[in-house]
C-alpha cells in the first residue's frame, strides 16, 4: 500500500489544520493522563501517620489543578492543597519531605517521598507523551 500524495495547497492546508486540532486535543489528553499517574504515585508514597493531628491527612488534600490559563502549553499542577487555615493539612507536607532541624539537632529525618514519586513517574509519563506525539503525527 503506497502513501497518498498531496499536491494541492488545499490538501496541504487541510492536513495542517487537522494536525493543529489533533495536536491540541492529544496534548491535553496526555497532560491529564500524566497528572493522574503522578498523583497516584504521590498518593502511594506520601507518609500517613496513624495519629490524627489535623482535621485531615495530607493524602486527603492531594489534588490536580485545572489547565493553567496563562501557559502557552497545556499545563496542570499536582500537589497538596495548602488550605485557607493553619489547621488544614497541606501546608506542613514539606516537613516530612525535606526533614527538620531544630537548634542543630535533627527533629525529623527527610523522607524524600516527592522526589521518589517524580522518579517513579518519569518512565510512564514519557511513554504517555511518546504515544501522544505518535497519535498527533498520524493525521491520515
Amino acid at each position: 500500500m503506497s502513501k497518498q500524495r498531496y499536491d494541492s495547497d488545499n490538501d496541504i492546508s487541510d492536513k495542517l489544520r487537522k494536525l493543529m486540532i489533533n495536536s491540541e486535543k492529544q496534548a491535553k489528553q496526555a497532560v491529564t493522563k500524566a497528572a493522574k499517574v503522578y498523583e497516584s504515585n504521590i498518593a502511594s508514597n506520601t507518609p500517613v501517620h496513624s495519629k490524627q493531628t489535623h482535621s485531615t491527612h495530607a493524602i486527603e488534600v492531594l489534588k490536580i489543578s485545572n489547565f493553567q490559563r496563562d501557559s502557552l502549553n497545556p499545563t496542570k499542577e499536582v500537589g497538596f492543597d495548602k488550605g485557607r487555615k493553619r489547621t488544614d493539612s497541606g501546608w506542613y507536607i514539606h516537613f516530612p519531605d525535606i526533614g527538620t532541624t531544630v537548634n542543630g539537632t535533627v527533629g525529623q529525618p527527610p523522607q524524600h517521598f516527592m522526589r521518589r514519586s517524580q522518579e517513579m513517574s518519569k518512565a510512564p509519563i514519557y511513554a504517555i507523551y511518546k504515544e501522544a506525539v505518535r497519535k498527533m503525527m498520524d493525521v491520515d
